[in-house]
């Protein structure tokens, strides 16, 4: 259900408390006091649900559309704060709002203008020859052209929405990469080597033993 959200900000929120009127009859009778609280209540709902308006309700395919609408403009909300001082409006809520529940009427539109198109095709099935059946596939023309005309403006909308997403994911892009080059470089500095400091002792010992080894007399000259 996607609602008209300038209607729904005419709702006073202090409407909400006149349920709680129906608690001032607790001293009296406790059961009486619940029951108005809960009529009030009742009441209150029913009138901010008439002062917001029914809102548009979308099933099927108009549904997966406004889904996938719904899914870039999420993401405009999340990233729009990114933008700092640049953001004009500095607050794209509301904007956001209108274009969500325009887009919701261009798609119920959609989709009542596609089942009438069908109903057409339907009607038309066994008609013989003759000027009621020229009415209908005039009708039908005109629903179909209607219905490109339609889908056109849904496809330019989607579309500009979309570079406004591809612009945002840009925009953090370039600010992260930004943020990464701020970073000193880190520090190359692992310390000394342990192990470089034992293989030089252990290459020194090698070549004293070596040394050494060279110095023993052979067999030859022990016997002698």
């Amino acid at each position: 259900m996607v609602r008209d959200p300038r209607r729904a900000a005419r709702a006073p929120w202090w409407l909400w408390l006149i349920p709680l009127c129906g608690l001032a009859l607790w001293p009296l009778a406790s059961a009486t006091g619940l029951l108005v609280a809960a009529a009030l209540l009742l009441a209150v709902a029913v009138v901010v649900r008439r002062w917001a308006g029914g809102g548009i309700r979308l099933t099927g395919g108009a549904a997966r559309d406004w889904r996938d609408a719904e899914a870039l403009l999420d993401e405009i909300a999340r990233r729009w704060p990114s933008l700092g001082a640049m953001a004009e409006p500095s607050d794209i809520r509301p904007t956001l709002e209108r274009t969500a529940y325009h887009l919701a009427k261009l798609i119920g539109a959609r989709a009542r203008l596609d089942g009438y198109a069908a109903e057409l095709r339907l009607a038309r099935a066994g008609l013989p020859a003759g000027e009621l059946l020229d009415e209908v596939d005039e009708r039908h023309e005109a629903a179909a052209e209607r219905l490109r005309d339609l889908d056109a403006q849904f496809a330019a909308r989607i579309a500009a929405l979309g570079r406004l997403v591809a612009s945002l994911r840009a925009h953090d892009r370039r600010e992260r990469v930004r943020g990464l080059l701020a970073v000193p470089v880190p520090a190359a500095d692992p310390g000394p080597d342990p192990l470089a400091e034992v293989e030089g002792r252990t290459a020194v010992v090698l070549e004293a033993y070596r040394e050494l080894s060279e110095l023993r007399p052979s067999r030859s000259e022990t016997r002698s």
